[in-house]
């Protein structure tokens, strides 16, 4: 049975052309509409299979208010537009669409396009993961987060969880990222993990890629922001002999590399804005092309992607494409900051003193009440990454089998305050409170303007001032 497509946009010519490139495709045009209320009068009339929706439309109604309709009817779309500000972005994610495509678009861009919509839409009936008829204006078509008491109950039967090897986590925030992470490990669906520095994104797409059926051949992994912009594109694509000064061989690229397996392209929000489209075209095309090479190379490779940017700012500011964030965000994971799952930091502590233990061959097993309650009151701006490099440390520098101090920096400026059992012990607004008066008093009391306080403590005066009248610190006039 042919596939009902109906087109919503108000430039005619840009409709006919949709329209012609539809039809030699083998689909089948339900109607064309140029703006919202004759749409829904297509609707009821003709059912279609899938819309193509332009987000501006002339009149009092946008695309994202069809949208809307579209969501109550279990109708799938694909926004078309040809730019996007912040806001507008903003509220076309709320109605979660099967795809973007930016204007221009080539024929192929559109077909391929549409045949992810429909891949997405149908695995997402087969999971049985629809809107939720109480809230149509947010649809929950990408993957949901289970409910609490289903999420304890999982925990309490931890032998049903595969092996998330190097996961280390029990709190409610990490057990819905294994509940993902089992959900998309057997596909082949692009994933985005979204995350702070050193929350354990490379990890998780190790995860997914050893739980996959694609576990015995290559993870490839790409630090994008590590790569200078004049090598990228011979890194991901490879070039042949000659291509350029200096291509004095044959270069295998990271993608031929990742060929049957997963490649990790880590940072992807640092990805220079020529390589974006290059990338966007090797995930809707499934092949590559090396420079100075003499046309496609096909390969099989599932991507994941991460960063610790956020891409609709990055997209709002014309940094990053926006139909290329689509065709990643198939799938996102956000990982939580460490401060926002605090009752795993004593596991992950137990994890990294064992791995250093037997790395160092050293007698090293836990740590004192004492220095596990200022661990537990520590903020960790570095995360996971962060406290695996104090534990290194503090096993490295143990004298006895339990670590009785370590060191963490109380300032912006890493000084460092030792915590140990043998010692008064301070809290963090008290050693606070006495750091502000030790460099107020180096200043003579002068909090703002040159050699003063907030200067030196790297803060603006009016946070400096703010957090004075909080630790109860009485502003002194200077002479």
């Amino acid at each position: 049975m042919e596939e009902k497509i109906m087109i919503v946009e108000d430039e005619l010519i840009v409709a006919g052309d949709i329209r012609l490139t539809l039809e030699r495709a083998g689909y089948k045009v339900s109607g064309v509409a140029r703006s919202v209320h004759r749409a829904l009068e297509i609707i009821e009339t003709e059912r279609p299979d899938l819309v193509l929706l332009d987000i501006y439309l002339k009149g009092d109604q946008t695309g994202i208010d069809l949208a809307v309709e579209l969501n109550k009817v279990n109708i799938p779309f694909v926004y078309l537009s040809a730019n996007c500000n912040r806001q507008v972005l903003e509220a076309a994610k709320v109605t979660q669409p099967y795809g973007f495509i930016v204007k221009p678009f080539r024929e192929k861009d559109l077909l391929v396009t549409l045949d992810i919509a429909r891949y997405r839409y149908e695995h997402h009936r087969a999971l049985k993961i629809q809107p939720d008829n109480e809230q149509q204006a947010e649809p929950s078509r990408l993957p949901v987060f289970l409910p609490d008491k289903v999420i304890e109950a999982q925990h309490n039967n931890l032998p049903s969880i595969p092996n998330f090897e190097g996961i280390i986590g029990q709190s409610n925030p990490m057990l819905r990222v294994f509940e993902l992470i089992r959900q998309v490990a057997p596909l082949d669906t692009s994933v985005l993990i979204l995350g702070e520095t050193g929350t354990g994104k490379e990890g998780v797409a190790n995860c997914i890629h050893k739980l996959s059926p694609r576990k015995a051949k290559p993870f490839v992994k790409v630090n994008c922001a590590a790569l200078p912009t004049h090598l990228i594109e011979s890194e991901l694509f490879g070039h042949e002999k000659g291509a350029f000064t200096g291509a004095l061989e044959k270069r295998i690229g990271k993608f031929e590399r990742a060929d049957g397996g997963t490649i990790f392209l880590d940072e992807i929000g640092d990805m220079p804005a020529d390589l974006q489209v290059k990338l966007l075209r090797v995930l809707q095309e499934k092949e590559i092309e090396r420079i100075g090479g003499n046309g496609p190379l096909k390969v099989n490779v599932r991507i994941i992607a991460a960063t610790n940017r956020n891409l609709e700012k990055e997209i709002a500011e014309g940094r990053f494409r926006l139909d290329l964030y689509y065709r990643l965000h198939v799938f996102p994971i956000m990982l939580s900051a460490l401060r926002e799952r605090r009752e795993d930091i004593p596991l992950l502590i137990s994890h990294f003193i064992r791995l250093y233990a037997v790395a160092t061959g050293k007698m090293v097993e836990d740590v004192t009440p004492v220095v596990l309650k200022q661990l537990m009151d520590y903020s960790w701006p570095g995360n996971v990454r962060e406290l695996q490099n104090l534990i290194e440390r503090s096993v490295l520098l143990a004298r006895e089998s339990t670590i009785k101090e370590v060191s963490l920096p109380t300032s912006a400026k890493k000084e460092t305050v030792v915590v140990s059992a043998e010692k008064d012990i301070k809290t963090i607004v008290e050693l606070e409170r006495e750091h502000i008066l030790t460099v107020l008093k180096k200043c003579n009391h002068k909090i703002s303007g040159p050699g003063g306080a907030a200067e030196l403590l790297n803060l603006p005066p009016s946070t400096l001032a703010s957090k004075m009248k909080k630790l109860g610190i009485v502003k002194r006039h200077t002479l």
